[in-house]
Protein backbone atom coordinates (compact mmCIF):
# COMPACT_ATOMS: atom_id res chain seq x y z
CA UNK A 1 0.00 0.00 0.00
CA UNK A 2 2.80 2.72 0.89
CA UNK A 3 4.53 1.25 -2.21
CA UNK A 4 1.65 1.82 -4.59
CA UNK A 5 1.47 5.51 -2.26
CA UNK A 6 4.85 6.36 -3.22
CA UNK A 7 5.01 5.46 -6.84
CA UNK A 8 1.29 6.79 -7.44
CA UNK A 9 2.78 10.53 -5.53
CA UNK A 10 4.77 11.53 -9.15
CA UNK A 11 1.61 10.88 -10.96
CA UNK A 12 -0.46 12.75 -9.01
CA UNK A 13 1.75 15.95 -8.97
CA UNK A 14 2.52 15.43 -12.89
CA UNK A 15 -1.33 15.29 -13.64
CA UNK A 16 -2.00 17.97 -11.07
CA UNK A 17 0.55 20.45 -13.38
CA UNK A 18 -0.99 19.47 -16.49
CA UNK A 19 -4.45 19.96 -15.15
CA UNK A 20 -3.51 23.74 -13.84
CA UNK A 21 -2.10 24.41 -17.28
CA UNK A 22 -4.98 23.19 -19.06
CA UNK A 23 -7.33 25.17 -16.84
CA UNK A 24 -5.36 28.52 -16.34
CA UNK A 25 -5.45 28.60 -20.70
CA UNK A 26 -8.68 27.54 -21.08
CA UNK A 27 -9.76 30.58 -18.64
CA UNK A 28 -7.10 32.76 -20.66
CA UNK A 29 -8.24 32.01 -24.07
CA UNK A 30 -12.46 31.97 -22.84
CA UNK A 31 -12.01 34.94 -20.71
CA UNK A 32 -10.42 36.69 -23.56
CA UNK A 33 -12.85 35.61 -26.38
CA UNK A 34 -16.24 36.38 -24.19
CA UNK A 35 -14.88 39.48 -22.57
CA UNK A 36 -14.80 38.07 -19.06
CA UNK A 37 -11.67 39.10 -18.31
CA UNK A 38 -12.81 42.63 -19.04
CA UNK A 39 -16.01 42.33 -17.34
CA UNK A 40 -13.88 41.15 -14.50
CA UNK A 41 -11.18 43.14 -14.44
CA UNK A 42 -13.79 46.81 -14.74
CA UNK A 43 -15.00 45.59 -11.24
CA UNK A 44 -11.57 44.66 -9.60
CA UNK A 45 -10.48 48.12 -10.35
CA UNK A 46 -13.34 49.80 -10.03
CA UNK A 47 -12.37 49.20 -6.33
CA UNK A 48 -8.61 49.14 -6.33
CA UNK A 49 -8.44 52.06 -8.70
CA UNK A 50 -9.36 54.63 -6.42
CA UNK A 51 -7.20 53.41 -3.49
CA UNK A 52 -3.95 53.34 -6.23
CA UNK A 53 -5.08 57.17 -7.30
CA UNK A 54 -5.08 58.56 -4.07
CA UNK A 55 -2.36 56.94 -2.67
CA UNK A 56 -0.36 58.12 -6.34
CA UNK A 57 -2.00 61.47 -6.49
CA UNK A 58 0.45 63.88 -5.00
CA UNK A 59 3.17 62.64 -7.67
CA UNK A 60 0.49 62.34 -10.82
CA UNK A 61 -0.33 65.79 -9.99
CA UNK A 62 3.52 66.80 -10.38
CA UNK A 63 4.02 64.88 -13.43
CA UNK A 64 1.18 65.27 -15.43
CA UNK A 65 1.21 69.38 -14.90
CA UNK A 66 3.89 68.89 -17.75
CA UNK A 67 1.33 68.06 -20.44
CA UNK A 68 0.40 71.04 -22.89
CA UNK A 69 -0.83 71.03 -26.61
CA UNK A 70 -1.82 67.80 -28.15
CA UNK A 71 -2.30 65.32 -25.84
CA UNK A 72 -2.67 61.23 -26.27
CA UNK A 73 -3.78 59.51 -22.82
CA UNK A 74 -2.79 55.79 -23.78
CA UNK A 75 -5.15 53.18 -21.68
CA UNK A 76 -7.16 56.66 -20.11
CA UNK A 77 -9.69 53.28 -17.78
CA UNK A 78 -12.47 55.69 -16.40
CA UNK A 79 -10.88 58.79 -17.03
CA UNK A 80 -8.63 59.17 -13.64
CA UNK A 81 -6.24 61.37 -15.56
CA UNK A 82 -8.22 64.25 -16.57
CA UNK A 83 -8.96 65.70 -13.59
CA UNK A 84 -4.98 66.34 -13.29
CA UNK A 85 -4.72 67.88 -16.70
CA UNK A 86 -5.14 71.77 -16.05
CA UNK A 87 -3.91 74.43 -18.09
CA UNK A 88 -3.58 76.47 -15.20
CA UNK A 89 -0.10 74.67 -14.63
CA UNK A 90 0.60 76.24 -18.16
CA UNK A 91 1.34 79.81 -16.69
CA UNK A 92 2.95 78.16 -13.32
CA UNK A 93 5.56 76.28 -14.58
CA UNK A 94 8.65 77.03 -15.71
CA UNK A 95 8.23 76.53 -19.09
CA UNK A 96 6.74 78.99 -20.67
CA UNK A 97 7.14 77.98 -24.03
CA UNK A 98 4.78 75.58 -23.51
CA UNK A 99 1.29 76.13 -24.89
CA UNK A 100 -1.99 75.12 -23.33
CA UNK A 101 -3.66 71.91 -23.70
CA UNK A 102 -6.10 72.06 -26.79
CA UNK A 103 -7.45 68.49 -27.33
CA UNK A 104 -7.02 64.82 -25.21
CA UNK A 105 -7.20 61.93 -26.84
CA UNK A 106 -8.41 59.10 -25.33
CA UNK A 107 -7.67 55.82 -25.76
CA UNK A 108 -9.74 52.57 -23.91
CA UNK A 109 -10.43 49.50 -25.54
CA UNK A 110 -12.42 48.11 -22.39
CA UNK A 111 -16.27 48.34 -23.06
CA UNK A 112 -16.97 48.02 -19.86
CA UNK A 113 -14.91 51.26 -19.36
CA UNK A 114 -16.57 53.14 -21.77
CA UNK A 115 -19.83 55.01 -20.04
CA UNK A 116 -17.84 55.78 -17.11
CA UNK A 117 -15.13 57.30 -19.12
CA UNK A 118 -16.96 59.17 -21.05
CA UNK A 119 -18.68 60.60 -17.53
CA UNK A 120 -15.25 61.77 -16.85
CA UNK A 121 -15.02 63.45 -20.07
CA UNK A 122 -18.05 65.60 -19.88
CA UNK A 123 -17.18 66.55 -16.74
CA UNK A 124 -13.67 67.73 -18.35
CA UNK A 125 -15.03 68.67 -21.45
CA UNK A 126 -14.96 72.85 -20.09
CA UNK A 127 -11.12 72.67 -20.09
CA UNK A 128 -10.11 70.98 -23.44
CA UNK A 129 -11.46 69.24 -25.97
CA UNK A 130 -11.64 65.27 -25.76
CA UNK A 131 -12.40 62.60 -27.96
CA UNK A 132 -12.72 59.07 -27.30
CA UNK A 133 -11.08 55.93 -28.91
CA UNK A 134 -12.93 52.97 -28.16
CA UNK A 135 -9.98 50.47 -28.76
CA UNK A 136 -5.70 49.64 -28.46
CA UNK A 137 -3.38 51.71 -29.16
CA UNK A 138 -2.06 49.48 -31.95
CA UNK A 139 -5.93 49.09 -33.36
CA UNK A 140 -6.07 53.33 -33.38
CA UNK A 141 -2.12 52.90 -34.93
CA UNK A 142 -2.87 50.61 -37.35
CA UNK A 143 -6.16 52.10 -38.21
CA UNK A 144 -4.69 55.85 -39.44
CA UNK A 145 -6.29 57.01 -36.12
CA UNK A 146 -3.47 58.56 -34.51
CA UNK A 147 -0.67 60.39 -36.96
CA UNK A 148 3.55 60.33 -36.59
CA UNK A 149 4.22 63.68 -34.71
CA UNK A 150 1.05 65.03 -33.84
CA UNK A 151 1.22 64.54 -29.61
CA UNK A 152 3.08 67.17 -27.90
CA UNK A 153 2.41 65.03 -25.20
CA UNK A 154 1.57 61.31 -24.74
CA UNK A 155 0.55 59.96 -21.17
CA UNK A 156 0.82 56.48 -19.83
CA UNK A 157 -0.70 55.62 -16.48
CA UNK A 158 -0.18 52.24 -15.07
CA UNK A 159 -0.79 50.86 -18.69
CA UNK A 160 2.57 49.50 -19.53
CA UNK A 161 1.97 46.95 -17.81
CA UNK A 162 -0.96 45.37 -19.63
CA UNK A 163 0.13 45.90 -23.26
CA UNK A 164 1.25 42.87 -24.91
CA UNK A 165 3.62 44.43 -27.43
CA UNK A 166 5.69 47.04 -25.46
CA UNK A 167 8.60 47.55 -27.01
CA UNK A 168 6.38 47.67 -30.22
CA UNK A 169 4.01 50.29 -28.29
CA UNK A 170 6.86 52.70 -27.00
CA UNK A 171 8.90 52.90 -30.16
CA UNK A 172 5.01 54.01 -32.00
CA UNK A 173 5.10 56.18 -28.68
CA UNK A 174 8.37 57.98 -29.71
CA UNK A 175 6.86 58.20 -33.52
CA UNK A 176 3.65 59.62 -32.06
CA UNK A 177 5.14 62.59 -30.79
CA UNK A 178 6.41 65.79 -31.84
CA UNK A 179 10.06 66.60 -32.09
CA UNK A 180 10.34 67.35 -28.41
CA UNK A 181 7.58 66.10 -27.22
CA UNK A 182 7.28 65.01 -23.67
CA UNK A 183 6.21 61.60 -23.10
CA UNK A 184 4.69 61.11 -19.18
CA UNK A 185 4.35 58.00 -17.16
CA UNK A 186 3.73 56.24 -14.42
CA UNK A 187 4.05 52.46 -13.86
CA UNK A 188 4.73 49.74 -11.74
CA UNK A 189 7.78 47.84 -12.69
CA UNK A 190 9.71 44.41 -11.44
CA UNK A 191 11.15 45.03 -7.97
CA UNK A 192 15.07 45.26 -7.43
CA UNK A 193 14.90 42.65 -3.99
CA UNK A 194 15.41 39.37 -4.84
CA UNK A 195 12.43 37.87 -2.93
CA UNK A 196 9.90 40.37 -3.94
CA UNK A 197 11.13 39.87 -8.04
CA UNK A 198 11.08 35.98 -7.00
CA UNK A 199 7.11 36.53 -5.64
CA UNK A 200 6.16 38.64 -8.61
CA UNK A 201 7.37 35.90 -10.96
CA UNK A 202 5.34 33.69 -8.99
CA UNK A 203 2.46 35.13 -9.01
CA UNK A 204 2.21 36.66 -12.07
CA UNK A 205 0.32 34.12 -14.03
CA UNK A 206 -2.42 34.62 -11.86
CA UNK A 207 -2.83 37.87 -11.41
CA UNK A 208 -2.03 38.85 -15.43
CA UNK A 209 -5.82 36.62 -15.31
CA UNK A 210 -7.06 38.89 -12.54
CA UNK A 211 -5.58 41.76 -13.88
CA UNK A 212 -6.50 41.71 -17.63
CA UNK A 213 -3.17 41.37 -18.69
CA UNK A 214 -1.36 43.25 -16.40
CA UNK A 215 2.31 42.04 -15.73
CA UNK A 216 3.98 42.27 -12.56
CA UNK A 217 7.53 41.79 -13.44
CA UNK A 218 8.24 44.14 -16.13
CA UNK A 219 11.04 46.12 -16.12
CA UNK A 220 9.31 49.52 -18.54
CA UNK A 221 11.94 51.84 -17.04
CA UNK A 222 15.00 50.18 -18.01
CA UNK A 223 13.51 49.77 -21.59
CA UNK A 224 12.16 53.76 -21.63
CA UNK A 225 15.85 54.79 -20.52
CA UNK A 226 17.94 52.13 -22.85
CA UNK A 227 15.66 53.92 -26.00
CA UNK A 228 17.61 55.61 -28.66
CA UNK A 229 15.62 59.04 -29.82
CA UNK A 230 14.95 60.92 -26.00
CA UNK A 231 17.13 64.00 -25.84
CA UNK A 232 16.25 63.07 -22.03
CA UNK A 233 15.47 60.88 -19.87
CA UNK A 234 14.45 61.20 -15.98
CA UNK A 235 13.27 58.24 -13.72
CA UNK A 236 12.11 57.96 -9.92
CA UNK A 237 10.98 55.59 -7.72
CA UNK A 238 8.05 56.69 -5.53
CA UNK A 239 9.21 55.71 -2.01
CA UNK A 240 5.68 55.20 -0.53
CA UNK A 241 4.43 52.20 1.49
CA UNK A 242 3.18 49.75 -1.63
CA UNK A 243 3.63 46.21 -2.52
CA UNK A 244 5.19 46.99 -5.94
CA UNK A 245 7.80 49.06 -6.90
CA UNK A 246 6.57 51.82 -8.72
CA UNK A 247 8.14 54.79 -10.77
CA UNK A 248 7.13 58.14 -12.45
CA UNK A 249 8.94 60.16 -14.99
CA UNK A 250 9.49 62.03 -18.32
CA UNK A 251 11.00 61.25 -21.80
CA UNK A 252 11.78 63.82 -23.96
CA UNK A 253 12.06 63.55 -27.69
CA UNK A 254 14.90 64.71 -29.92
CA UNK A 255 13.87 67.46 -32.41
CA UNK A 256 15.17 64.71 -34.56
CA UNK A 257 15.49 61.11 -33.50
CA UNK A 258 15.28 57.41 -35.26
CA UNK A 259 12.81 55.50 -32.76
CA UNK A 260 14.38 51.99 -31.37
CA UNK A 261 13.88 50.13 -28.12
CA UNK A 262 16.33 47.68 -26.54
CA UNK A 263 14.78 44.34 -26.30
Amino acid sequence: MNILSKQSTPTLIAGGVVSTIVLYHLIDYYGSKYHLKQRFFNNFWGYLGPLVDKKLSRFKKELFSEAYGRVLDVGSGVGPTFKYLNNDNIQQGSDNKRSPITQVVSIEPNPFMQQELIESANKASHKFDIKILPKTIEQAYNDGDLENGTFDTIICNLVLCSIPDQDKVLIDIQNLLKPGGKFLFIEHVCSDKFLNRWFEHLINPLWSLIGDGCELDRITDEKIKHMTGWEKVSISQIKIKQPFKHIYGIAIKESSSSSSVTK
